[in-house]
């Protein structure tokens, strides 16, 4: 036993040193909590776009197989070509989180002439004409649309979509016309499948209000005219034998319905 008390006795003296060293120090930082994860919105938006349609296909127009007179009378349609759009939708959808959302729009487009010219009819010989084909064309086009957001940097969100639905293709009547004589077409409709692919960014220019700049590819499908006026039986209307499709660039508005997220609270530790 009197062995073991030196040792004791300098166990007691490291321990109350150990404790008066410690006591001196500044008080150890607290660790900091982890942040709230920072509030997604979701919820209904309403949303509006404006753009103009350049066209990505040449329309390839032919007369369509009626009653004719004689094979010879079908002309070859050649040299078309179809003006810009001008393009305004609205439209509605549901944001899910911060990664997707849907929508669904339905959008008028107008202001677009398509003019063919006519390598004339074969037995007119040396001498035959050329003629002539002009109408104007208008859409209405009902789309579905899922976008794919990656994250947000910013205030800058970019996006991909897709989207299916319809287009209601129209023409105005042509006039068709060659040196001293003509033809006429009544206007007429199609309504075909559509389909689209997009890219583009949203920016924040509030807490509920996006600007979205946005290209969109859209195929709309075909175009044809109404009958022949004054050749019953003898001409047949005028159609598109391939899809049109047109590079869209729009400019738009999304308004999120609701209150926004609250951003996170601070930490006061």
């Amino acid at each position: 036993m009197p062995r073991l008390a030196p040792l004791a006795l300098a166990g007691i003296l490291a321990t109350w040193c150990a404790g008066a060293w410690a006591a001196d120090l500044p008080p150890a930082p607290s660790l900091p909590s982890p942040s709230p994860a920072e509030a997604e919105f979701s919820g209904w938006y309403l949303r509006g776009d404006v753009g103009v349609g350049l066209n990505a296909t040449a329309p390839q127009l032919e007369v369509g197989p009626a009653q004719l007179a004689t094979p010879a009378a079908i002309p070859a349609l050649s040299r078309s070509s179809l003006s810009r759009f001008g393009m305004a939708d609205i439209g509605a959808g549901y944001q899910f989180n911060g990664s997707f959302r849907a929508d669904a729009t339905i959008e008028y487009r107008g202001g677009a002439s398509l003019r063919s010219v006519s390598a004339a009819y074969p037995w007119l010989g040396p001498a035959q004409d050329e003629e002539a084909f002009h109408t104007d064309v208008s859409s209405f086009v009902g789309l579905v649309n899922g976008y794919v957001t990656p994250g947000a940097w910013y205030g800058f969100s970019p996006f991909l979509g897709a989207g299916i639905g319809f287009a209601d293709n129209r023409l105005a009547s042509v006039r068709a016309t060659a040196a001293g004589w003509g033809e006429h077409y009544a206007g007429g409709s199609r309504t075909s499948f559509a389909w689209a692919a997009m890219a583009g960014v949203d920016y924040d220019l509030t807490a509920n209000l996006k600007l979205e700049l946005s290209y969109r590819y859209l195929s709309y499908g075909t175009v044809t005219t109404g009958g022949p006026e004054g050749y019953p039986g003898v001409l047949a209307p005028i159609a598109s034998r391939n899809r049109l499709a047109s590079n869209d660039f729009r400019l738009g508005l999304i308004y999120m319905i609701g209150d926004a997220p609250l951003p996170p609270a601070p930490n006061l530790d």
